[in-house]
């Protein structure tokens, strides 16, 4: 007996749900899986994989994950690659690994376990749901545990790369001890300090607290020579150190110790600290008369120190660079460098570049210095962050001012600038060099700016650079990564090296970034032209007060009293005059930047609106044309299938 077609419909459904259980069981049994995205960051690498694989039972190591269920839109990949990267460690991972994933409910028990056991609570977030803006608290936090080692993840951030996240603490927990970083005492107190005066503790910068996630961080005195333990050397801010201090210093990297030296020109974060200033006084000496500190000690050769290293500094030379390709940034002097792929093609982290700079997308450097190498030095001098062929320097006292009570004032915008055919180097890495007797080969990298390291840069590189939340990149700064780049190629250990360029491929709107290179350019000219004119009308006004001058002391007829009187009338009628003058250049000056930048905004606005209405208009369009394609196709088997006596006309 024949089944109905209903019948076989119903089999066909029923067979067709059982295949696709089927399908799942097996594959989750077998643990099969697959990373089909772009950048690969769901799969872990091969060192990873290594890693994980060689964690044995007798030291077996318990990943606790706690994760909400319900994230706001902006953290929704996150949490997907973290539970992606934490299933895949589970899958290759040996005995000796256990990965727990925990979803908590707010007020769960598990919520208190994490916050009892780990410290692991909720952060709050903000949440874009259904176009309303609130909060919501969300566990996204990790503990590794083996045995007496603990290391705590207390929130994976959008900006924080999970792999990396987790090699790192489990190299952490794994390894017998931690390498050491030795930080220098010096006037830049980035390892925190008591202040007196205000009687409160200042916090340690950022940085420090990165730094120990991964290495065993110690602060050194000054006035001793640097321990035989010490793996790397970190010196902030060369310039504030005494001679004595400084001989420490050159007896380490004579020793051939990796050591990463800064010096900064113009540091933002107290302009005390720079080189042309006097070294402050030991804390809680201080000048009685309206409150200034009194001069310390006597500041080192610095500038000595750097060419035995193999570096030529200049400490009154602070770079510009006028190539900005940043929007949002327009307004920024161009004392900030923007370190990245030039619209000329040049790339200073391309493939070629130096370990601790390939790879990376920007770094950003706040009124830097310019380094060269040392003359008479064989030194390899190995640039790592370069300006563009738009660049130039001012000097430190171009742009500051000094307060009989406040002291040192700035940066304030200089009058002009000095510009260079060359690029200017602001890091390098030093290598080599000539060795005899008890000096050896050098090796350290020096960096010109030391507010790149500043701890708003940490927190942007926790956040990510989708600044709109929108879900992309609008920015990303790897001022972190060159950082712990450069620590670990000079501690030896650059198995993190590669796995910090595994993220997220930063893509730009090219034209949008060329037409805004445009209008810096002509921003540039309009500002350079309203210069120029009002450097001659003043040179038209001086020469006007001093023919006025000369005519009044051509004058026999006048005595040297009349004289007198009658000059300090036309030098104060033309300092009238200039002064309007100089108004009305001010104004016209606004006027032709404010048009410049207008039109700019314009033309960008045109841009971006082309690209949003060919985003809406062109994806729908393949989708559209194979459904047009199956529903001409469906149409003709339809007609096909109709007998020849039913169809229209048929006899």
């Amino acid at each position: 007996m024949a089944l109905a077609s209903r019948h076989h419909r119903f089999i066909r459904w029923v067979s067709a749900v059982v295949t696709a259980a089927s399908l799942t069981y097996v594959a989750q049994r077998v643990n099969a899986r697959a990373d089909v995205t772009a950048e690969g960051l769901s799969q872990i690498t091969p060192a990873t994989k290594a890693l994980v694989k060689g964690i044995s039972a007798e030291r077996p190591v318990v990943i606790h994950a706690y994760v909400s269920q319900d994230v706001p839109s902006e953290f929704v990949t996150t949490r997907s690659r973290l539970l992606n990267v934490l299933r895949e460690l589970q899958v290759v991972g040996g005995p000796g690994l256990t990965v727990r994933i925990v979803e908590p409910a707010l007020f769960s028990e598990e919520a208190q376990e994490a916050i009892d056991s780990y410290g692991i609570g909720p952060r709050p977030v903000m949440s874009r749901e259904a176009g309303r803006v609130g909060e919501a608290q969300v566990f996204m936090g990790l503990a590794l545990v083996s045995g007496p080692n603990e290391e705590v993840i207390p929130f994976l951030d959008r900006g924080l790369s999970v792999e990396y996240e987790l090699v790192r603490a489990l190299q952490s927990v794994t390894r017998e001890k931690k390498k050491i970083v030795g930080v220098l005492r010096t006037d830049a107190t980035i390892m925190g300090n008591f202040d007196l005066q205000a009687r409160r503790q200042q916090p340690a910068w950022r940085v420090i607290g990165e730094l120990r996630k991964q290495y065993e961080v110690r602060s050194l005195n000054p006035d001793a020579a640097i321990p035989e333990d010490v793996d790397v050397l970190f010196v902030p801010q060369v310039a504030s150190l005494t001679q004595p201090q400084m001989d420490f210093v050159k007896s380490y990297v004579d020793a051939g110790r990796p050591a990463l030296l800064t010096v900064d020109p113009m540091p933002l974060f107290s302009l005390a600290l720079s080189p042309s200033e006097p070294k402050p006084p030991p804390p809680g000496q201080q000048n009685q008369m309206f409150g200034m500190p009194q001069g310390g000690e006597a500041k080192g050769d610095y500038v000595g120190l750097l060419a035995h290293v193999g570096v030529r500094w200049d400490p009154e030379k602070i770079v510009l660079d006028t190539e900005n390709p940043h929007p949002g940034f327009i307004d920024a002097p161009p004392h900030v460098v923007f370190v990245s792929k030039r619209a000329d093609g040049s790339d200073p982290f391309g493939d070629k570049a130096d370990p601790v700079v390939a790879g990376l997308s920007e770094v950003v450097v706040l009124f830097g210095g310019s380094l060269e190498p040392a003359s008479g030095r064989d030194a390899e001098f190995a640039p790592l962050l370069l300006t563009g062929n738009q660049s130039g320097f001012n000097s430190f006292e171009e742009m500051t001012e000094r307060h009989i009570l406040f002291g040192v004032q700035g940066p304030l915008p200089p009058q002009g600038r000095t510009m260079s055919p060359n690029r200017q180097v602001i890091a390098a890495r030093i290598a080599g060099g000539e060795a005899s007797g008890e000096v050896k080969s050098h090796n350290a990298i020096v960096i010109a700016d030391l507010d790149l390291f500043g701890d708003q840069f940490f927190a942007m590189h926790e956040r990510g650079g989708d600044v709109d939340g929108d879900g992309l990149d609008d920015i990303r700064f790897d001022n972190v990564a060159f950082l712990l780049n450069a620590i670990d190629t000079l501690a030896g250990d650059e198995e993190l090296v590669e796995l910090r360029k595994r993220r997220a491929m930063y893509r730009r709107l090219t034209r949008v970034d060329a037409m805004t290179k445009e209008a810096r350019t002509k921003r540039e000219a309009a500002i350079e032209a309203a210069n120029k004119k009002a450097d001659a009308d003043l040179k038209t006004a001086q020469e006007a007060l001093e023919a006025a001058v000369k005519a009044i002391n051509d004058r026999a007829d006048l005595d040297e009293t009349t004289k007198a009187v009658l000059l300090k009338s036309a030098e104060e009628a033309e300092n009238r005059r200039l002064a309007a003058k100089r108004e009305a250049i001010g104004r016209d000056k606004a006027k032709a930047v404010a048009r410049v930048e207008a039109e700019h905004l314009r033309e960008v606005d045109a841009v971006q609106n082309q690209i949003r209405l060919v985003a809406v208009l062109v994806p729908p369009i393949p989708a559209l044309l194979m459904g047009a394609v199956l529903f001409g196709r469906k149409r003709r088997r339809e007609h096909e299938s109709i007998p020849s006596a039913r169809k229209r006309g048929a006899q």
